[in-house]
């Protein structure tokens, strides 16, 4: 039983990691859930949800009906009381959908305020964080925005390990250090960097130097076969024997105890 954060600037291809990582440990056998918690949620895809599966496929944070049941506050209703703690026990079986022993949730995203008060929608997201992190007997992987904004400090002491997915640029190298002093602060002990799309040993160079103190769990390579992939709808983790081998080797040089 793990659970696990994935974080990282859009682009870096965070979502390819947290599928392959998915079916890496699924391999290993026992249940998994795949959590998608993006702005942009494509963790489905990447796993390799057929269309007629996507399409069913709802955010929580869009199930008003059921926000409202749980939290006692219509979606996006203002000044009103609601629960802080929701029924949510049974969420992640109800609502996920399942490839093999792989269970998908899409959480959606946080709402400021901005769009009007989101209340009652971001302390359900939280809850269910919380029972994910700290109660749910799986094993867990969230597929996570670039911040750390689901999190609170008692979940994130929960967390066996946060990777941070990084690409070889400065954009990529600032997002990283950013996250990494949020989730000190927020008390996660496990952190790990995943330098991705490598063309070259000096782009594992440059990472290394930008990212000094950081704890690497490895690298890995720009990949046609990601493209093919996304193509055809399958899991890159199915079609890529290569990047099969490869995540394989970083999930067997962690040390989940500590970093």
């Amino acid at each position: 039983m793990k659970k696990i954060a994935v974080c990282g600037k859009g682009g870096v291809g965070k979502t390819t990691f947290a599928a392959l990582l998915t079916y890496c440990l699924a391999e290993q056998g026992g249940e998994i859930y795949a959590i998608d918690a993006d702005v942009n949620p494509t963790l489905a895809e990447a796993l390799g949800f057929p269309p007629e599966v996507l399409s069913e496929i709802k955010p929580i944070v869009d199930m008003k009906d059921l926000i409202e049941e749980r939290t006692g506050a219509k979606s996006g209703e203002y000044g009103s009381y609601f629960k802080t703690n929701p029924h949510v026990k049974d969420i992640p079986e109800k609502f996920s959908r399942k490839i093999g022993n792989i269970n998908f949730l899409m959480m959606g995203a946080m709402r400021g305020a901005d769009q009007g008060c989101a209340c009652a929608e971001n302390a359900m997201l939280k809850a269910l964080v919380t029972h994910l992190i700290l109660k749910e007997r799986e094993t867990v992987i969230m597929d996570m925005v670039a911040g750390t904004e689901h999190m609170g400090r008692g979940t994130a002491k929960g967390v066996d390990a946060m990777f941070l997915v990084v690409e070889p640029g400065m954009r990529s190298v600032k997002a990283a250090r950013e996250i990494q002093n949020m989730s000190k602060d927020l008390g996660v002990k496990n952190r790990y960097v995943i330098g991705n799309k490598i063309r070259s040993h000096d782009d594992e160079a440059f990472l290394k130097k930008e990212l000094a103190g950081f704890s690497f769990a490895g690298f890995l390579p720009l990949n046609d076969e990601a493209v093919l992939a996304e193509q055809q709808g399958r899991p890159l983790y199915e079609i890529s024997p290569f990047m099969r081998e490869e995540i394989k080797k970083i999930v067997a040089g962690l040390n989940w105890q500590g970093a």
